[in-house]
């Protein structure tokens, strides 16, 4: 009778004990192991704001003894990053993040958090429109990328054809653009941030005056009748962090927690992501948050938005998305 009843006990305990770790998953997580580090990975853009706040103020200590940000800074360094596992959670254009996806790599977007960076800078004051630029030269960099099919499309939808009606030029970098601009060799710019407040901080120490003589956003807005704002980069969580759902979910937290930071406290911020990307000022980062729409959106919040933007590059050159929309598996739940 007491064996039975023992056993029954412990039955009942046992039954008991999974029915709340299933109830509550945190408590059946926090039993697992830290990681010995997580690796972040950023551009030097307003992305690498919240992903530096995150490694200097080690906030992923519950899950990982040691958080490590590596800066990457061109598509070679980048395409080892994904196709390596070199890092963890990578912030990469959403549109690079179809391309890994649609090539193998099991993937998972997690969020949107950059919805505004690009503009025409223009060293003429007369420009106001992109009407304006009719006939003129203007150089646009990444050929075939969001910057080039975000201005493409624009155009288009006002009337402008982008390659009868302007002299657009193609360079590899924003470097070349502002480099050209103060050299007084062309007058206008398709730039994103930070490069556009680079180039217009340079210029005020030349003594010259470069503007923001359209934002790409409120034309954007113009021609489809959507709010100023477009899907542009974000977080990826790479295949081998993926095995780790419990420091998946504690990430997207963080970050979104980083990202208001960063925006409650842009001189702070821009202070700190000059720690980790040498050879841009502090002031720059705070200058460029001010032009920078800046809001952490979960995949699933974000894919209306996303696959609008997606179905238009698919039309102009689908091989920007990865030859193909991205299925459902692309979104993190």
């Amino acid at each position: 009778m007491i064996k039975n009843l023992s056993r029954g006990f412990g039955l009942f305990l046992a039954i008991t004990t999974i029915s709340y770790m299933v109830a509550h998953p945190v408590f059946a997580a926090e039993k697992a192991p830290k990681l010995d580090k997580i690796v972040l990975s950023s551009p030097f853009v307003a992305l690498v704001l919240p992903m530096a706040y995150m490694a200097k103020n080690n906030v992923l200590k519950d899950i990982a003894k040691e958080t490590e940000l590596v800066i990457w800074n061109n598509p070679d360094q980048l395409r080892a990053i994904m196709a390596q596992n070199q890092a963890h959670f990578v912030s990469v254009p959403c549109n690079t993040a179809s391309i890994f996806y649609n090539k193998g790599v099991k993937l998972k977007l997690l969020n949107i958090s950059i919805w505004g960076i690009f503009y025409v800078i223009s060293s003429d004051s007369s420009i106001e429109s992109l009407a304006d630029l009719r006939g003129e030269k203007i150089f646009v960099p990444f050929r075939g990328d969001q910057p080039d099919l975000l201005f493409q499309f624009i155009c288009r939808e006002q009337g402008i054809d982008p390659f009868k009606d302007l002299d657009i030029q193609y360079v590899g970098s924003p470097l070349d653009i502002t480099m050209s601009l103060l050299a007084g060799k062309i007058k206008h710019g398709v730039m994103h941030e930070p490069a556009a407040s680079v180039a217009i901080m340079k210029a005020k120490e030349k003594g010259l005056t470069f503007k923001r003589a359209i934002d790409i956003q409120k034309e954007w807005a113009k021609v489809t009748g959507k709010k100023p704002i477009i899907p542009n980069s974000g977080v990826v969580a790479l295949p081998n962090i993926l095995k780790h759902p419990h420091a998946v979910k504690v990430f997207v937290k963080a970050y979104a927690d980083a990202v208001k930071w960063s925006n409650e406290n842009p001189k702070k911020a821009g202070v700190l992501a000059a720690e980790y990307v040498k050879g841009v000022p502090a002031g720059i980062f705070t200058e460029s948050l001010k032009y920078t729409t800046f809001d952490c959106v979960s995949a699933q919040d974000a894919k209306k938005p996303l696959t609008f933007l997606f179905s238009e590059y698919m039309k102009m050159n689908p091989a920007a998305i990865g030859g193909k929309m991205p299925d459902e598996d692309f979104y993190y739940k």
